[in-house]
């Protein structure tokens, strides 16, 4: 804390007595300086807000990927429970939008490796398979993208689902090492537009489509469904020269597909290199924690596919607060209320999903166009907020006060020894 200047000492007035005694000089007044402790207190309060780098996930968890465990077999469950509030919800916040829905009503179809429909309590009783198959879950990715989606909230642990009451449509179209095909992919949203899923989440990248994909995720616009699907898979870093890009990831690809980029801790992107498929949006992919098959432990995971289960969770959101959206609606609320993020848009797209923000705008008929920088990105409305935005505002607030107090300190005290005269005049 810094404290006024010195001041040097000038000759008492002959009322001093009358007011009391004067604070020794180079000390603020009783009253101003109760006044700075206060805004100092609240600047204390609100800068970790704005500046503290949220904790990054627990690495000794068990990993959940998109093949199955080295080791053979299944994917054991996981004995770890963390209490602490993983990062990817710190900085997305998405108990904000809660107040208004929990996503009560909203379908969210996974089409993935299966959605263990029995052993994860987290779960129980909104997740319904189209198949046997698709209820049991032997590798746990679409177990782990499921929590990320809808898993409610347990006594014990900081984790929960982004939409946690939303019900989970179960698809598998993986066979059992994992591996997926684009005609297999398309059975899948086929299924899910079937169980009249509104949000289908396929968290897989395919280096090729096909004809049966097109038609699948065109027919899943025209009944009313969103498909989501990582922008690049997980390991598609490239190597050499720097100039390739990864390869173009399919269903992403598709124009009505809503494409998804990663982010790290602290909301980094996790690539340096733009993949061929460029992202609409981000979300926190990597070092990311959810549950798996087989009880209530922890794993963690990292990727753009683990990206999707954030975006799919604030687009049930969104349909449960607002269920007459269409699909392109519904990606344009999305990718609008979107937060900046300070990276190249080939990167993260229109920025990180916001999921109160996307509940909370006005409707697409009554909305203004969405701001723009002057790159072309998106910037989100200023009736929509963010935790982050909202805390550096109190922060700027903060400090501004201070120097307000620190100048009132500093002038009234010299002033009063003045007698109020200007300074340079004559007693």
């Amino acid at each position: 804390m810094t404290h006024a200047p010195h001041l040097p000492d000038l000759p008492p007035r002959a009322d001093a007595d009358r007011r009391g005694p004067r604070p020794p000089a180079g000390r603020l007044p009783r009253g101003t300086a109760r006044a700075l402790g206060a805004v100092l207190a609240a600047l204390t309060v609100a800068a970790p807000l704005a500046a503290a780098p949220p904790a990054a996930a627990d690495t000794g968890l068990p990993r959940i990927s998109a093949a199955p465990p080295r080791s053979g077999g299944c994917v054991k469950p996981s004995a770890q429970h963390p209490v602490d509030v993983p990062w990817p919800q710190q900085y997305l916040a998405p108990s904000r939008a809660w107040d208004t829905t929990r996503g009560a009503g909203a379908v969210v179809a996974v089409v993935d490796t299966g959605v263990d429909a029995t052993r994860s309590p987290a779960l129980a009783g909104r997740v319904t398979p189209v198949s046997a198959a698709s209820g049991t879950d032997c590798i746990g990715h679409g177990t782990f993208v499921a929590g990320l989606i809808a898993a409610a909230p347990r006594r014990g642990t900081g984790f929960a689902g982004v939409a946690p009451e939303a019900r989970i449509v179960a698809v598998r179209a993986t066979a059992s090492d994992g591996g997926a095909t684009a005609n297999g992919v398309a059975a899948g949203i086929d299924a899910a537009v079937a169980r009249r899923a509104r949000v289908i989440v396929v968290p897989i990248a395919l280096p090729k489509g096909s004809p049966a994909l097109t038609a699948a995720v065109r027919e899943a616009g025209r009944r009313g469904a969103l498909v989501i699907a990582p922008a690049y898979a997980a390991g598609d870093t490239p190597t050499g020269s720097g100039d390739t890009p990864a390869p173009a990831a399919h269903p992403a690809t598709l124009p009505d597909v809503l494409a998804v980029a990663a982010l790290g801790p602290g909301g980094v992107p996790d690539r340096r290199i733009a993949p061929r498929t460029a992202p609409d949006l981000s979300a926190p992919g990597n070092a990311v924690m959810s549950i798996g098959p087989g009880g209530t432990g922890g794993f963690t995971g990292d990727g753009a596919e683990m990206a999707t289960g954030f975006v799919a969770g604030a687009a049930a959101l969104v349909v449960a607060a607002h269920p007459d959206l269409t699909p392109a609606q519904l990606a344009d609320r999305l990718t609008s209320t979107a937060y900046r993020v300070p990276a190249d848009r080939a990167l993260v797209g229109a920025g990180t999903v916001d999921p109160a923000a996307a509940v909370t705008a006005p409707a697409p008929a009554s909305a203004p166009p969405a701001p723009r920088d002057r790159d072309g990105l998106r910037m989100p409305p200023p009736e929509a907020h963010s935790g982050r935005t909202t805390a550096i505002a109190v922060t700027a607030a903060a400090g501004v006060a201070v120097l307000v107090t620190g100048f009132v300190a500093f002038t009234l005290p010299r002033a009063r020894r003045r007698g109020w005269r200007p300074g340079g005049s004559t007693p």
